[in-house]
């Protein structure tokens, strides 16, 4: 699995896992390449270190609703769900200055990208790269392992009109 970050037509970084199923990843960009790793039970995690470096770049520590994003020199950030019926999130500074808005994209259940937008305070961050990086390995992550619980669910649970024959956007499917 793996998903490419680009600027417009550009690519940036390539967040690839390393197998079907585990939370090892990597982000490739031009100059240099990341690791990223879910850790944790009862304190849930994602690191991401340089490739061969055993000092975590940047941690984001997951809480219920809101999660932190600390980045190697003591910078935070907070990282959370943009609203509860919206499958956005937010990244926004300390003060609680938005700059990074990523939303995933999906078709049916499957997710097929996501857009990911910056504020103009958030284009002047040096770790806007690894902000956008780590926010969508942790997003895809978090949509893997929901979609790995749908067997456990049920036909009975399924919400009516939520199959895949159901209407998207407003459009009606006929016989």
């Amino acid at each position: 699995m793996a998903f490419t970050l680009g600027a417009g037509e550009t690519p940036i970084a390539e967040l690839r896992w390393a197998r079907h199923g585990g939370s090892l990843a990597s982000a490739q960009m031009s100059n240099e390449t990341w690791t990223l790793k879910r850790g944790g039970f009862l304190n849930p995690h994602v690191t991401v270190r340089r490739a061969g470096e055993e000092s975590n770049l940047a941690r984001i520590t997951a809480h219920l609703s809101a999660h932190r994003i600390e980045v190697r020199g003591g910078r935070v950030y907070r990282f959370h769900r943009s609203g509860f019926f919206v499958p956005a999130w937010t990244i926004s500074t300390e003060s609680g200055q938005e700059i990074l808005h990523i939303e995933p994209v999906r078709q049916g259940r499957k997710l097929e990208g996501g857009a990911v937008v910056s504020t103009p305070e958030g284009t002047r961050i040096p770790d806007m790269l690894l902000l956008a990086v780590a926010g969508w390995y942790f997003i895809v992550l978090a949509w893997f392992e929901d979609e790995a619980l749908v067997p456990l669910e049920g036909a009975e649970t399924e919400i009516p009109g939520s199959g895949p024959n159901a209407p998207v956007s407003g459009e009606s499917r006929g016989p």
